[in-house]
């Protein structure tokens, strides 16, 4: 007999300075890093969910102080079933 679940990791990035903007495909992967980063850590520490902050810059396009981007992240787990 064996007994299955599911975990699901889910995050969500926005541009702090223009929630309504698109973020830059050249930021995506890196924002992926960065979150993926921080959930482990935080998942290592005992926590389900929480917030995301990260600033990116990789070329004059991004201005000076880079595009700020803030976000969130959840932990959600089905329980198991017996089969």
């Amino acid at each position: 007999m064996t007994m299955k679940g599911k975990i699901t990791l889910n995050y969500e990035w926005f541009n702090a300075q223009n929630p309504n903007a698109e973020i830059k495909s050249s930021h995506q992967e890196a924002l992926k890093e960065t979150a993926e980063d921080h959930i482990i850590e935080m998942l290592g520490k005992g926590k389900t969910e929480g917030s995301l902050v990260d600033n990116v810059r990789f070329d004059d396009s991004d201005g000076d102080e880079g595009i700020e981007y803030r976000g969130s992240w959840s932990m959600r787990t089905e329980n198991g079933t017996e089969s």
